[in-house]
């Protein structure tokens, strides 16, 4: 069966339809543009958390070859306040080339289009610092911790399982 038009389409639906189809592609381009300026941020965030893991690296170090427990605490303590950073320890253990730190950095960024939910959220972190045993006066020029930034999607815990010759957890 033939089906018929008759006719051509008004011209005040063609103008109608564009009327309704303009703040529809607006909306769309803002929310675009909005995630793009998130994903920016989160990305600073990030970048952000190396920074407090180097400073954290730098404090350890300065404080000698071998800190105990209770120096990692403090310089922690000292460093994560800094640009509002949080830091939580994981662990601390003898490795056999020094002490291994394993620790998580979190910096918090503003979500875009929150629509639903909260408007920050955090860039979480975790870092191996590997701290070398020299003492200091023994050391080579330039011999500083080593800092491994793990990824966005690894969590402290499974880097600390994961890890040989696991220790005893910090309390």
């Amino acid at each position: 069966m033939k089906t018929e038009r008759k006719g051509r389409t008004a011209p005040w639906a063609k103008a109608l339809g564009a009327v309704l189809l303009v703040p529809v592609m607006v909306v769309v381009a803002l929310f675009a543009v909005a995630r793009h300026r998130e994903g920016d941020r989160e990305r600073d965030a990030f970048d952000a958390t190396v920074t407090d893991a180097r400073r954290f690296a730098d404090a350890l170090a300065d404080r000698g070859a071998a800190p105990s427990p209770q120096d990692v605490r403090d310089a922690l303590a000292e460093t994560a306040g800094h640009g509002r950073g949080d830091g939580v320890l994981h662990e601390v253990r003898p490795a056999a080339d020094g002490t291994r730190v394993i620790v998580q950095f979190s910096r918090v960024y503003e979500r875009s289009p929150a629509l639903f939910g909260p408007s920050t959220t955090t860039a979480d972190r975790c870092f191996t610092i590997d701290l070398p045993v020299l003492p200091a006066d023994e050391a080579p020029e330039g011999t500083e911790a080593r800092v491994t930034a793990h990824g966005p999607d690894e969590s402290c815990l499974d880097v600390a399982s994961a890890a040989p010759g696991r220790g005893e957890a910090p309390r």
